[in-house]
């Protein structure tokens, strides 16, 4: 018998996974295949970008400043996804900025990695208010960009960065640490490539105890990068 207790989860994620009951993880797939299909394999950039620019799919476009599709390397082999840009990096249209940016940034000086050869972006393309609660239609409104940036990227290794988008994106209500087990235990994939949990910029600037669990983590990344390399 597991003598393990149900993680505590804050009030946006519960609210979430009580829309999303009865919502097979299949349907949010499905969808953007489908989609993927219509496009082809001649998918541009600037149609990317110009499709993000101009998208009013759900609510969140009226309260965003800009949307943010991204920013990095576009041939990168290591592809980030955070929930969704702050208030601030919606002021200063660019994801991940200021203090996550320069925690990143040294994050991946230690394992020897560039952040400009690297790939950031977010499950959502716009900011969330601090009252909102983000809504299955939301994630499944932004899926299909995602996936097109992982048709145009092709990257090598895909790490979802903060427990709120690792619950949105797997549809499960673990812990943060039960995801980062499952790492090793019963790796993930999206698209046929490998994925991998860890902690965001921000949960680290929240609670530094937690870094060196994060530096397990590079090293893993690290690891698996150079094990895949052809």
């Amino acid at each position: 018998m597991s003598n393990h207790t149900a993680p505590s989860i804050d009030e946006n994620t519960r609210r979430y996974y009580l829309d999303v009951m009865g919502v097979q993880c299949w349907q949010l797939r499905e969808t953007s295949e489908k989609i993927i299909e219509k496009n082809g394999n001649n998918l541009t950039w600037e149609q990317f970008e110009n499709e993000v620019q101009s998208c009013t799919h759900c609510q969140l476009h009226q309260s965003r400043k800009q949307p943010i599709s991204g920013r990095g390397n576009s041939n990168a082999d290591l592809f980030f996804i955070l929930l969704a840009p702050t208030q601030s990096d919606d002021e200063n249209g660019k994801l991940c900025d200021g203090e996550a940016n320069t925690l990143l940034n040294k994050m991946l000086s230690a394992i020897d990695i560039s952040i400009d050869d690297v790939y950031i972006t977010s499950l959502l393309k716009c900011s969330v208010p601090s009252v909102h609660t983000v809504s299955p239609k939301e994630i499944q409104s932004c899926n299909i960009y995602l996936q097109q940036q992982l048709q145009l990227i092709q990257p090598r290794l895909v790490v979802v960065l903060g427990e709120t988008a690792n619950h949105c994106l797997f549809q499960k209500t673990l812990s943060l640490e039960d995801f980062r087990a499952m790492n090793a235990d019963s790796p993930q994939q999206i698209n046929a490539i490998p994925l991998f949990s860890s902690y965001s910029p921000e949960e680290l600037l929240q609670r530094p105890e937690n870094k060196r669990h994060a530096w397990l983590d590079l090293q893993q990344i690290k690891k698996i990068l150079g094990s895949n390399k052809t």
